[in-house]
């Protein structure tokens, strides 16, 4: 027997970040697991090509085209009327909700990153906020089944959603790529920190540029840093790309232009590199599914200061400095004892090599390929 699994990838046209880094990996290692039984063969859906990451797996799938790349359109226009034609035993969502419509006879499974649109509404535009309330709310409705990234995402899904869909809701991690872990030369990191115009030690922050990542709070915590470290202090490297309501945090960017740097998005060669050589990784987001930045700060050596909030707590361990993010004197502390405490670093890089260990791509597509698996042979035996 073999069962049709359907998988969009539509979204992931964007820059390899957060949901879509998600999408892309949980997808090429599912086509690269060991063929069980039964047998899956997968429909991979793109928009307007395929995607270079998946040109050299293209005989392990079937592909299907979508001629734009709007999002609207793709899911409220294109996929009802494409779906019921196909007759897909399944139907996975990993990125963007599904169709406002259910038309297909199959079995669906969206994944829920975190319940950020309820939690946090004000840091989401009001059209972006009414969007995802409105297809995540009636995803979760119809949907057979729905993954979520983190014990605490489950929770606030259901804080906000209700009880009742807790028994169709299943914590499948994320997971850092192998490459973080694997030192980089001395001079590929010699260009990056030329490129880059990086001193010896550096702060970084992996972070999209909008109001959840709380980097307003981070540069107040470290104008106290600058004022308790003097000279000494190091600069703090801001690497990520530009979302919504950013202007007023790039304005105190430019407040502090001499010690703060931001680059933009930079390549996945180079964000290994800038793990690998930074002093600590600084990460005090406000609100996370999963956080896969300190993932891969740990997977590559970098010690990890985050928030004691979400989900970070839970993927961190005990591997990590915590603290409140919206405490500028405790986040500047815990900078400071990390700069003047070796002894310090270096049991946290070690604590983070374990922590990391315990989760990878491999893990989180099969127990994904277990989960289709399931889903197909309750809805037969119905």
């Amino acid at each position: 027997m073999t069962i049709l699994v359907g998988y969009d990838l539509t979204a992931i046209w964007r820059r390899s970040t957060g949901i879509f880094r998600y999408a892309t990996e949980l997808a090429k290692h599912l086509l690269l697991l060991e063929k069980g039984a039964p047998s899956i063969r997968y429909v991979l859906f793109f928009a307007k090509e395929i995607h270079p990451d998946f040109l050299p797996l293209q005989d392990t799938f079937e592909t299907i085209i979508c001629p734009t790349t709007s999002e609207l359109f793709i899911k409220q226009c294109w996929f009802p009327v494409i779906l019921p034609h196909l007759k897909l035993d399944v139907m996975h969502y990993p990125s963007f909700p599904p169709p406002y419509l259910n038309i297909a006879d199959t079995a669906t499974i969206m994944t829920l990153h975190d319940a950020g649109p309820w939690r946090y509404a004000h840091t989401l535009t009001l059209h972006g906020r009414t969007y995802f309330r409105i297809l995540l709310t009636r995803g979760i409705q119809y949907c057979t089944h729905v993954i979520t990234v983190s014990e605490h995402a489950r929770s606030e899904i259901k804080h906000f959603l209700g009880e009742g869909y807790l028994q169709k809701i299943t914590v499948i991690p994320e997971a850092a790529l192998p490459k973080f872990a694997i030192a980089c030369s001395n001079p590929f990191k010699q260009a990056v920190r030329t490129r880059y115009q990086l001193p010896a030690r550096y702060l970084l922050t992996v972070s999209t540029v909008e109001p959840r990542k709380n980097l307003k709070t981070l540069l107040h915590a470290y104008l106290l840093l600058k004022k308790r470290e003097g000279s000494a202090c190091p600069p703090l490297i801001i690497v990520g790309r530009k979302g919504w309501h950013y202007d007023d945090i790039l304005s105190h960017m430019a407040e502090l232009q001499d010690d703060v740097y931001f680059t933009g998005h930079v390549t996945d060669g180079e964000l290994v590199a800038l793990y690998q050589m930074a002093t600590c990784l600084v990460f005090p987001s406000l609100y996370e599914g999963f956080g896969l930045p300190v993932l891969e700060a740990m997977s590559a050596g970098c010690p990890v200061i985050t928030s004691n909030t979400s989900s970070l707590p839970e993927v961190v361990g005990k591997a990590g400095l915590l603290v409140d993010p919206l405490n500028t004197g405790e986040i500047a502390q815990a900078i400071s004892t990390l700069l003047n405490n070796d002894t310090l670093r270096l049991r946290l890089i070690q604590d983070g090599y374990q922590q990391a260990a315990c989760f990878s791509w491999q893990t989180t597509a099969g127990m994904t390929r277990d989960l289709y698996l399931q889903v197909h042979e309750q809805r037969r035996t119905d």
